[in-house]
Formats: structure tokens, C-alpha cells, sequence
């Protein structure tokens, strides 16, 4: 999915994925969690692969889900995927007993950043970012209740 969005890595890390890039997101894993609480999901539509998202559980809070990653190709952006995706997210985070989600968004990719703003996301605070061209932004949202 990096390959399909070059533009993302341009804008976090500067450079264009490389051959292991992708290797590197499935690997990561924040301090004190493992492969269990670890959920990669290729996102499709019309049976192509348009996009990821990855998911910790109980981080950086046992009642917190962080994402690490909502990237779509390119040709996939702007067509509504990302508030689709969030609302299957915000399901599996309530599944998981979770009262809000949290991410950090790097503040060279504004894009990213407006999209998070917008569905509601708000700023936590502001740290350096190893390896990548910004300060991390961690921002987070409590779960939306839907009705039934």
C-alpha cells in the first residue's frame, strides 16, 4: 500500500518507501504490546485493495485503541473511504471495550491532518518525531455512539 501512495511517505519521512517499507509498518510494535494486540485490515472496494489500517489495542490506556496507520492509494483518496473506515474502526474499538481512539498524525502532512481535525480529532500535544521529517501530533476522539 506505500508503493500506491508514495506521496505519504514523501510528506512523513521525506524519501519514497523502500523495498521493506512495508515489512517495517506489519513489524512496529509500541513499548509494552505484542503481535496480539496488533490488527492490520487491507480495506477494498470493489474487490481491490484501496487501502490499510492498523490498530493497536489498549494503547497507550488499556481503554484506548491507537492507530497507527489509515493510508489509502492515491487514486483512492477524496472518495469517502476514510469516515467509512473510521465508523468500522470506532466498531471494533467498542468490541475492545475501548472508550476512545488515538493516533498522532506528523505535522508535514497537512492533508492528513485537516482529515483528522475534521472527523473530529482533537490535539493532545506535540513531540518530536524519530525518523520522520515532522514533530508528531497525537490527537485523540472518544467513540461516537451510534443508535441502533
Amino acid at each position: 500500500m506505500l508503493e500506491g501512495a508514495p506521496g505519504y511517505s514523501l510528506a512523513v519521512e521525506g524519501r519514497l518507501p523502500g523495498p521493506g517499507a512495508a515489512i517495517e509498518v506489519l513489524d512496529a510494535l509500541p513499548p509494552g504490546k505484542d503481535y496480539a494486540d496488533k490488527f492490520v485490515y487491507e480495506i477494498a472496494h470493489d474487490g481491490e485493495a484501496v487501502g490499510c489500517l492498523e490498530m493497536v489495542r489498549g494503547y497507550p490506556e488499556t481503554d484506548i485503541a491507537f492507530i497507527g496507520l489509515l493510508l489509502f492509494r492515491e487514486e483512492s483518496q477524496g472518495r469517502g473511504f476514510g469516515p467509512q473506515v473510521l465508523q468500522m474502526a470506532e466498531a471494533i474499538c467498542t468490541g475492545w471495550q475501548c472508550r476512545a481512539l488515538r493516533l498522532a498524525v506528523i505535522d508535514t502532512n497537512p492533508r492528513a491532518l485537516e482529515f483528522w481535525k475534521r472527523e473530529g480529532f482533537v490535539e493532545l500535544l506535540r513531540k518530536p518525531a524519530i525518523d520522520y521529517a515532522g514533530q508528531a501530533i497525537v490527537m485523540q476522539r472518544g467513540l461516537v455512539t451510534r443508535p441502533a
